[in-house]
């Protein structure tokens, strides 16, 4: 009986924990939506500043190119009263534009956070597998432990894991210096 019970308690918890991450995927997706929507509509609000600014650099061209015409001179052309009009909008266009660099940083490192938790995840069921097989005499203590700590090096080396991925990305390492990479980090 008790190698019954031991695999009726691992395979309780496995089905807690896919409970438990089902419901944190959920709130990760919403919370995720909202901050691309956020984002979205930053961007929305700089193209509509963009849209005026340009309007404002049209009517600079004209009166511009209307003096010239009247007068037969390329001097100076009064545009205060637009430069007035614009000053405030390059303002905001400004603070939008700090605002999506510090979201966009925000949303990277909640991906970063969530990655992590996903290999954590994985971790957790390869070690309910682990548990699994040990408590059905499948696998020896030794066995066990081996693989455990194979398991456990994704989670362990997961920044440096992240780091190679983004080289092999940026191109500055190739496939295979990839692979050796990361066999030499999870092995």
């Amino acid at each position: 009986m008790g190698i019954f019970d031991k695999v009726q308690s691992t395979a309780k918890n496995l089905g807690r924990s896919a409970a438990t991450t089902a419901g944190k995927v959920g709130s990760n997706a919403t919370v995720a939506t909202q901050e691309q929507a956020e984002l979205i509509s930053l961007k929305s609000q700089i193209n509509v500043i963009d849209q005026e600014l340009n309007a404002a650099y049209v009517q600079i061209g004209r009166k511009y190119l209307d003096y010239v015409i009247e007068t037969n001179e390329m001097p100076g052309v009064d545009i205060s009263d637009i430069l007035k009009m614009i000053d405030p909008k390059l303002t905001k266009k400004q603070e939008l534009e700090k605002q999506i660099i510090e979201l966009e940083k925000q949303i990277k490192q909640k991906d970063i956070v969530r990655e992590k938790a996903l290999a954590e995840q994985d971790y957790l069921k390869e070690k309910g597998k682990l548990d699994k097989a040990l408590g059905m005499d499948l696998l020896t203590q030794e066995e066990y432990d081996e693989k455990l700590k194979k398991a456990y090096k994704k989670v362990e080396n997961f920044e440096a894991i992240r780091k190679v991925q983004q080289q092999a990305e940026l191109g500055l390492i190739t496939n295979e210096e990839k692979a050796e990479k990361l066999k030499a980090l999870t092995e």
